[in-house]
């Protein structure tokens, strides 16, 4: 694809009609524009237009007319917001047209309709309007590939170094799109598991108990639905809970660069971020030493133990078990005895029936297997009986580090309260200092609720397994079931072929995305860095040891090679032979210093047959006479609301 022209009117500050040529080529496009003049403006016109999408800035309104124009408007008067874009694609011309339509109201304006047309010219040279134009503009240019053909030099920068997973599920989900490896996964998601009932798998695993009879047998079906009804619920609270908590801490990030950006709060920003870093580093400490205690209780003793030490651990770890709703001197010994068919009089002389034992059985489910006291103490002789097998000092290390580490972090936060305490008094960012301190609270609470979620769905798991285990020895034995059994089988043959198939591909694209990075950074950056892309195209950019870090110069030279080795893998690819895709960068350049400028502008004609800059900052002793087509300038009035285009470079 090559941008040909893009056409507006009323759209944000830019109120009367205006059209932009762009070169299409090989030679770069460069517009224009002061800060405030409204290039990000325009950078979001291309977006809107192809989308029907617009990244607002968190200070700016979310209307997408001129203020100044609609004010003119009577009330009730009905207006459009109209952008348009002709472009050239597989040797064929479009005409993109979007528009919203409003009514004036008293306080505001309301949209009351939206129209896109996409119309391609035949070879009579007559227009035709095209079908599914959503569908169309898709496949020509993925939305999931959004942010790399559109560039925005600030965000994306942040994107890889805030929100670096975030980033790289959005890459695989387009990825995955484009190479047609959704069918693939699509396939394998209905294929499903045995433990889920609305897969293939999970129908055909329940069928079974329609084959065999029985009420026990009915029994465990209906269990084994209630608990995969109860994972299904769970699984779906902790991706809702986890968006939240992605939402908040996009928030976080937002309102700490909006107080940051005040050069009197950077030394307070600097020491915020520091604390948040060294709190999060505890959390990841303690973390991973949790992790650690499992290992060794796995590798120190047998299975057959394993459930005491993780009792004991959690004793140490202030992990208390609630057994408050237990009567006091109501044990197991107790119940089993007046749940005896022989036990016809209770303790305290009333006879019992049906009532007073389904009330006693409810007791059951408040018990522990055993008190935790004694299942320690059996543990401990138990394990000295192992000899060396048992390392205390090991165990009880690793419990201190991660108590010690969450109480690092607790002061960590505490020093950020005391921060944020003292720079609420300046009245210009208190509001959001307040804003911000209320979302990290919401993310802290959210993480604890999926923990928990988490732990609940642990439980449910091993219950299904249980259950499962019961199902599979009540409907193994009939002839029907082994038929049944065979068709599982084959479905599982089928699933691990698309599984394979999928995890191949992964591979292969994520060492091509990998190689392509890193030709592009030997080439940009002036010092050394060595590149990794995970099976997830997860990108780490490290040195020789093994650091992240990097300065903001190095972070946008990094965006520039990730952006340069997507686009490069699809030009490569033969499915994508002959396909182009447009580069439209909004200040690309201002993090850099000379040198890595200099290296980027001469590696983006590898990038894309299209360029298109946005820039406050004169590029044309960057760029080579030659190298440079079409250039606009955005002339602005002095409050910033109203502007235009005109073509060359007229700095006033």
């Amino acid at each position: 694809m090559k941008i040909k022209s893009i056409e507006y009117e009323n759209f944000r500050n830019f109120r009367d009609y205006g059209t932009i040529k762009c070169s299409t080529d090989g030679k770069v496009t460069i517009i224009y524009g002061k800060n405030g003049d409204g290039k990000t403006t325009l950078h979001q016109l291309f977006q809107w237009i192809f989308y029907g999408q617009v990244k607002f800035n968190k200070t700016t309104t979310d209307h997408l007319y001129n203020l100044a124009f609609e004010s003119e408007q009577e009330y009730g008067s009905v207006f459009d917001v109209m952008g348009r874009i002709d472009f050239e694609h597989d040797g064929s011309l479009y005409s993109l047209t979007r528009k919203y339509t409003y009514r004036k109201g008293l306080d505001d304006s309301e949209k009351i309709g939206e129209d896109l047309s996409l119309q391609k010219r035949d070879e009579d040279y007559n227009w035709k309007r095209v079908d599914r134009p959503v569908e169309t503009i898709e496949k020509m240019l993925p939305s999931g590939l959004s942010e790399y053909f559109f560039f925005d030099g600030e965000s994306m920068i942040a994107d890889l170094r805030v929100k670096g997973k975030d980033s790289a599920g959005k890459l695989r989900k387009a990825l995955y799109s484009m190479f047609d490896l959704d069918v693939i996964e699509a396939a394998l998601n209905h294929i499903g598991r045995t433990d889920l009932r609305t897969t293939v798998l999970g129908k055909l695993y329940l069928s079974q108990a329609t084959i065999a009879s029985g009420s026990q047998l009915s029994a465990i079906k209906t269990n084994i639905e209630g608990a995969q009804n109860v994972i299904s619920d769970i699984t779906q609270q902790i991706k809702d809970y986890d968006e939240e908590r992605t939402k908040k801490k996009d928030l976080i990030t937002q309102i700490s660069e909006q107080i940051g950006s005040t050069k009197s709060k950077e030394e307070y920003e600097a020491q915020r971020s520091d604390l948040k870093r060294q709190r999060d580093r505890f959390l990841e400490n303690a973390s991973s030493d949790q992790a650690q205690f499992g290992d060794a209780v796995m590798d120190m003793f047998p299975p057959l133990l394993i459930s005491k030490a993780v009792n004991d651990a959690k004793g140490k770890l202030n992990l208390k078990v609630n057994n408050s709703e237990l009567p006091a001197g109501v044990n197991k010994r107790l119940i089993t005895y007046l749940l005896k068919l022989t036990t016809t009089t209770c303790i305290c002389g009333n006879e019992l029936h049906d009532k007073e034992r389904d009330h006693i059985r409810e007791y059951l489910a408040m018990l522990p297997p055993r008190s935790y006291s004694s299942l320690y103490h059996d543990f401990t002789r138990t394990a000295s009986m192992w000899g060396n097998g048992y390392d205390r000092e090991k165990i009880e290390g690793i419990i201190k580090r991660v108590l010690d580490n969450q109480e690092y972090a607790y002061e960590c936060d505490k020093r950020i309260k005391e921060l944020d305490d003292a720079e609420k008094k300046s009245p210009d960012i208190e509001d959001l200092v307040v804003t911000r301190r209320l979302a990290e609270d919401r993310v802290n609470e959210l993480d604890q609720l999926i923990v928990q979620l988490e732990s609940k769905n642990d439980k449910y798991k091993l219950y299904l397994k249980q259950q499962m285990k019961q199902f599979d020895d009540l409907t193994k034995k009939t002839a029907a079931n082994k038929k049944i059994e065979t068709k599982i089988e084959i479905m599982q043959a089928v699933e691990k072929h698309f599984s394979d198939k999928l995890e191949t591909a992964a591979i292969e694209y994520s060492k091509k995305l990998e190689e392509n990075i890193q030709l592009l950074l030997d080439d940009m950056l002036t010092s050394k860095r060595t590149v990794s892309v995970s099976r997830e195209f997860a990108v780490r950019v490290t040195d020789s040891f093994n650091d992240e870090s990097k300065s903001e110069g190095q972070f946008a030279v990094v965006s520039f090679a990730y952006i340069g080795g997507i686009l490069k893998m699809l030009k490569d690819d033969p499915s994508f032979k002959g396909k182009e895709y447009p580069l439209i960068l909004d200040g690309p350049f201002s993090k850099l210093d000379p040198d890595q400028r200099q290296n980027v502008v001469n590696m983006l004609p590898q990038f894309a047959p299209q360029v298109i800059v946005f820039s406050k900052d004169d590029l044309h002793d960057v760029f080579s006479p030659d190298s440079i087509g079409r250039v606009w300038t955005i002339q602005s009035n002095e409050e910033k609301n109203i502007a235009r285009i005109e073509e060359g470079k007229l700095w006033k």
